[in-house]
């Protein structure tokens, strides 16, 4: 089996399900598992974000977007090369990382044919249901169900836990810094699972734009930031976006020291790490019940 990976959610999900042996190619975004980024890419990006702030990164995210249907430039001639079994990508989205129609259209014409296997979970429960279909398609269907299976275990142990904790309380995920956006699709959900009540959004629904007013009103006990695909490092240093608002030490979230800083690919990738991220948000709810996490997962601001 020769696997090629255009998404980095995929790319987990194979290496999780024992398939990482069979994969041959991934898109430049791909860096997890560590040394992902050894195999062979088939996509660029249509611009560098190193140097870039946020509020430029979603600003080109918008216009590539626009103007060419992906975010990613795909690599047409290493794709063909790689004579891949199975072709895995993600479906439509606010930013699409490489054109759906365009990936199509390559794959009809690659011989062999590969399977196309396009993932678009919206809800916690497609997200593990993604992880059985990449089995599935990988043939490597029984070690995914054994890793769904441990998946649910955890996520039942977070709920069961939680419920012993205190109240429900107010929490915000902040996706985005500029413009500022809410938390998306499963993250709500796992908020809820997690002993608490997402204030900026509903579980299965597309990131909202916010303003600082808003969160001033809505006034969460916690506050994680998190923006896609964006290391903690990386982070911190454009924590100023929010920290330097008038307004932000009258947070309850702030003045009792609940702000954290957290890896967006472990939040905003629906793959194995997806419960990781449960796991760091049911300690920042409920930091009694729950282990502390990896600071690499989720840190104190």
């Amino acid at each position: 089996m020769r696997i090629t990976s255009l998404y980095p959610t995929a790319t987990e999900i194979s290496f999780a399900i024992g398939a990482g042996d069979e994969v041959v190619g991934v898109s430049h975004a791909c860096d997890y598992p560590p040394g992902v980024e050894e195999l062979k890419s088939v996509t660029k990006p249509r611009f560098d974000v190193e140097e870039l702030s946020s509020a430029q990164i979603y600003e080109q995210k918008m216009e590539t977007n626009k103007s060419f249907g992906s975010i990613y430039r795909l690599d047409e001639t290493s794709l063909w090369g790689l004579r891949s079994d199975v072709l895995l990508t993600q479906g439509p989205g606010e930013f699409t990382l490489v054109s759906l129609q365009g990936v199509r259209a390559i794959a009809e014409g690659l011989n062999p044919r590969p399977n196309l296997m396009i993932l678009y979970p919206r809800h916690l429960d497609d997200v593990l249901d993604d992880h059985a279909r990449v089995g599935l398609a990988t043939g490597h269907l029984q070690e995914a169900k054994e890793l769904v299976h441990r998946m649910r275990e955890r996520i039942q142990a977070v709920e069961d836990a939680a419920k012993r904790g205190s109240r429900r309380q107010r929490v915000a995920v902040v996706q985005w810094l500029d413009p500022l956006l809410s938390s998306s699709y499963w993250v709500p959900q796992l908020i809820e699972i997690g002993g608490g009540r997402d204030v900026l959004n509903t579980p299965g629904l597309s990131p909202n734009k916010f303003e600082f007013e808003a969160l001033k009103k809505r006034n969460p006990e916690v506050l994680v930031v998190a923006p896609e695909d964006m290391r903690i490092e990386r982070t911190l240093t454009e924590m100023p976006l929010l920290t330097d608002r008038p307004g932000w030490w009258e947070l309850d979230a702030v003045r009792r020291e609940r702000v954290y800083i957290g890896d967006g690919s472990v939040f905003g990738r629906p793959g194995p790490r997806v419960i990781d991220g449960l796991e760091a948000l049911a300690w920042a709810i409920h930091p009694d019940a729950f282990p502390q996490p990896s600071p690499d997962v989720l840190r104190p601001l």
